[in-house]
This record gives structure tokens, sequence and C-alpha cells, in this order.
């Protein structure tokens, strides 16, 4: 979907992207500043706790990680990256990790990362991102491939 495409489909269906229920209370919205775009083409959508612009506790952000993982994989979503501490936002924060939780669809066409961060002291946010699985796939591999440069270039 072009960039041109992706503004007109959110104007027309807007109601359907300011709350996407994920069922048990637990809704995220998307807003269109939120696309990401390569080459002209829509290449994820970041969605948003809803109500949470300002950050959540440790314990919502816990529970709305641990959440969308089941929704996605009542969905037959499988788990490509499962980070140790990908739904513990405090230590996910610490350990310095790049991922977070990654999961597929059974298609192979789309790529669910999700992740906490913080936002201040003890305020947290919940990133969940929509890829495009070629083009998320393309930046892993990148990512991998200098990581063995780097090895291979460390002379041990």
């Amino acid at each position: 979907m072009t960039k041109t495409e992706a503004k007109k489909e959110f104007v027309k269906n807007r109601d359907q992207y300011i709350t996407v229920d994920f069922t048990n209370n637990f809704y995220y919205r998307i807003y269109k500043q939120n696309f990401i775009f390569l080459d002209d083409k829509l290449s994820c959508v970041v969605l948003s706790p809803k109500g949470y612009a300002l950050g959540m506790g440790y314990d919502s952000a816990k529970n709305y990680l641990i959440h969308t993982r089941s929704f996605f994989e009542d969905l037959n979503y499988e788990t490509f990256i499962d980070d140790e501490f990908w739904n513990a936002p405090i230590n996910y924060i610490r350990s310095g990790s790049k991922w977070g939780l990654v999961l597929y669809n059974p298609e192979k066409t789309k790529i669910i990362q999700m992740f906490p961060q913080e936002l201040k002291d003890h305020v947290y946010y919940v990133y969940l991102r929509v890829w495009n699985y070629d083009v998320w796939m393309n930046l892993y591999l990148d990512a991998q491939s200098v990581n063995s440069e780097k090895l291979k270039d460390s002379g041990f």
C-alpha cells in the first residue's frame, strides 16, 4: 500500500483504527503518524495502548504484553524471537535487548514485534508493531550480518 493509499484508508475507516479491540478490555489505537513507510510502501504500523498516551504502571504494561501475545497466539502466530524479558519491563530495559517478542503469522506475511519501554521513572509504554514480513526479515538479517562481520573482525 502506498503512502497515499494508506492515508486514504485511514481517513475512510478511522473509527476502526481508533479502537482496536484485543478482547478482555485490552484496546489499542492507531495514529496515522505511526505509519512507517519504506520506498513509499507501508511497511509497519505502530499500535498504542488506548488511553495510555502518557504511559502506564509496571503491572499494566506487563498485562498488556502478556494478553497481546495470547491474542496473537490464538490466531496461530508462531514465535520467532522470545526474548527472556519481553514481558518484564524493568529487566527488558536493563538488558539492552533489541527485538523483544517477535511472532509471525502462518502465511508469513506479517511480523508482530512487541516490547516495553520506560517513558520516565516507573512509567512504561508498550510498543506493538505490525510489520510486513519481508521488510522486517530483511532488517533482521541485515542486523545479523553486521553482527557476524563484527565477530569476524574482532580478532578473537
